[in-house]
């Protein structure tokens, strides 16, 4: 499967060279749709905000109400999510190419996909197609979708104890839903044939409690006030101003999200993957105008799509396990 994405910056884009992507963190998307000069950037992910209520136990639908924000920038998994996307190559590519402003610059890949899932297997990431409906209550969430074993292998590694994945793989199952599920309308359209990596910061337990790496942020106030700290899953952390002569240069992000209500941006958050491990080729390709003739090519020599074995499959019968838990995999949201 060939999948292509633009990205503005040739310095970003050439990263492809190494074998290297980045993916941005979630909630500072979230909280400011991107305006990157690709017609569709700006999507609001409106029904991921609806799943982290859920989480929560929030009864606002605002994601910018001062404690439901706060819940989600102190949690251990959320704020530590990250996306990427691309195209995948299709008779409509040359279309969906003309949506990028002249000064973006792409990269392809020819992605190994997993034979049982079709999906992309990695270690803290894993990509699937997107599934694009009118009305994301039409899909079902009770079944066993493919994208969710690939977040369970992409994880399993991590814990020698596998039971210790069951609250980290719920929560991402659940959030990995509305991610991979677009709602189309009049602007936003199957064109975009999107193929969706999600990558993480995988915690670790240890005696039975939640341990994440810490994570850069900057808050950047309605004020202009500006704090910066890391988060790293603590009940409330404490932000310097980059103030000097501020009376008080250090506030907790509690106090700073009452005293702006919640109207604040983040400063962008970037995971660094290694795409070479389910890719077979990857490139970068040049400007639009290269773009369009590798496109061309590649629609003139159309190439089989790649599988490996990444997953296997195994019946048991429930007599022949000794002592099993069952655990769920993911939550049921009301959308």
């Amino acid at each position: 499967m060939i999948l292509i994405r633009g990205i503005k910056g040739v310095e970003y884009a050439k990263k492809i060279e190494k074998g290297i992507v980045d993916c941005r963190d979630i909630l500072s998307a979230l909280l400011t749709p991107p305006k990157t000069g690709y017609e569709y950037s700006d999507y609001y992910e409106k029904n991921f905000a609806k799943a982290l209520l859920y989480f929560t136990r929030n009864s606002s639908l605002d994601i910018r109400e001062p404690y439901f924000l706060h819940s989600l920038l102190i949690d251990p998994i959320i704020p530590h999510i990250y996306l990427t996307y691309f195209h995948i190559l299709n008779e409509k590519s040359l279309e969906w190419l003309e949506k990028f402003d002249n000064d973006h610059h792409f990269i392809a890949i020819n992605v190994k996909l997993d034979r049982i899932t079709k999906t992309a297997i990695g270690d803290e990431y894993f990509g699937a197609r997107m599934t694009y409906v009118d009305d994301i209550r039409k899909l079902k969430q009770d079944i066993n979708h493919p994208f969710r074993v690939a977040c369970m292998c992409s994880m399993e590694r991590f814990f020698k104890n596998k039971t210790d994945m069951s609250l980290p793989l719920q929560i991402l199952n659940t959030l990995s839903f509305p991610l991979l599920c677009r709602e189309e309308n009049e602007k936003f359209t199957d064109i975009e044939n999107e193929f969706r990596i999600i990558a993480y910061d995988c915690p670790r337990i240890h005696n039975g409690n939640i341990i994440q790496i810490p994570r850069n942020i900057k808050v950047i106030g309605k004020s202009g006030a500006v704090y910066q700290g890391d988060l790293c899953g603590e009940k409330d952390i404490t932000l310097k101003s980059d103030i000097k002569i501020a009376n008080n240069q250090y506030k907790s992000l509690q106090n700073i999200l009452l005293e702006e209500n919640g109207m604040i941006t983040l400063n962008s958050v970037f995971k660094p993957i290694d795409i070479s491990v389910i890719s077979d080729d990857y490139r970068y390709i040049g400007d639009k105008n290269n773009c369009r003739e590798y496109i061309k090519n590649m629609l003139k020599n159309i190439q089989p799509d790649i599988y490996v074995e990444r997953t296997i499959e195994k019946t048991y019968k429930r007599t022949d396990l000794k002592k099993p838990r069952f655990l769920p995999g993911h939550h049921i949201v009301e959308y």
